[in-house]
């Protein structure tokens, strides 16, 4: 079903975020905000999403942010709400890999800290501000063959990973970050499913972005031991993992709230 309001991705410079945010253009929505640490990379994402975009009077913009730092999230939804009147769907996927493997008595506290800033207080600020700013708006309203019913005031997807819901060997720091980043989400769906605003969480596994594929080039022969452990022979591509989230912000997922849908062909 059409996705057609006004829509902010997190994490758009790159890999997931950016074929999130390219979809959300090419499908309809009448305007994206293109959001990442590195400014030059959203602005060039936005720029290209023109091409692609089908909405008659579609606008985007770039936007620097950084995550770890509540202020700098609260300015970025500010500038939305203020350009484009209202939020209408919200994806947070800007994240952190692991840097080092490290067994658990091990671990380095100075990555802990650094994956823990952006996985998990990232998360926890893009909800915070995203829910300030989309709870009390005008819900929308889609008609069915069943009638006409509401789909609410907006609808956030957060994007995190296989690792919130399985543990993986010398990963404490990535896999810490991603389960806590979970309890999170969780927290928040429960506490706004009286709003009508849906909360949900997607968790991919191997995806081809570039954060996997510089793993990859220190560890070369790793690729296709991945690619043999997956059921369909195969790692997911971005635009695959960008399909699910417009899902989840689409009308179609209007009774869909506080999930986590794992997106690993099957592991």
């Amino acid at each position: 079903m059409d996705v057609n309001g006004v829509a902010l991705v997190v994490g758009a410079g790159s890999g997931i975020g950016l074929e999130t945010a390219l979809t959300f253009a090419e499908r309809g929505a009448r305007a994206v905000a293109f959001a990442d640490l590195a400014l030059d990379t959203a602005s060039a994402a936005s720029e290209k999403s023109k091409s692609i975009a089908t909405a008659k009077d579609y606008e985007t913009i770039a936007i620097a942010v950084d995550v770890r730092d509540r202020a700098s999230v609260k300015s970025m939804v500010e500038e939305v709400k203020k350009r484009f009147g209202r939020l209408d769907y919200a994806v947070n996927s800007a994240g952190l890999p692991r840097q080092t493997s490290a067994k658990t008595q091990d671990v380095d506290e100075t990555e802990y800290d650094l994956l823990h800033d952006t996985n998990t207080r990232g998360i926890l600020h893009c909800l915070q501000e995203e829910i300030i700013a989309m709870k009390d708006q005008e819900p929308l309203y889609v008609e069915g063959r069943s009638g006409r019913r509401s789909v609410g005031p907006g609808s956030i997807i957060n994007v995190t990973s296989l690792s919130a819901v399985t543990a993986t060997a010398e990963s404490v720091t990535y896999v810490a970050s991603k389960f806590a980043a979970r309890g999170i989400v969780k927290c928040a769906a429960l506490e706004n499913r009286h709003t009508g605003l849906r909360i949900n969480e997607v968790c991919p596994g191997f995806t081809d972005t570039p954060m996997l594929r510089r793993g990859l080039d220190a560890q070369p022969d790793i690729g296709e031991i991945i690619n043999r452990s997956m059921p369909l022979g195969r790692i997911a591509m971005p635009e695959e993992v960008a399909n699910v989230i417009h899902f989840l912000a689409s009308p179609g997922a209007s009774f869909v709230n506080g999930h986590s849908l794992v997106i690993d062909s099957g592991v």
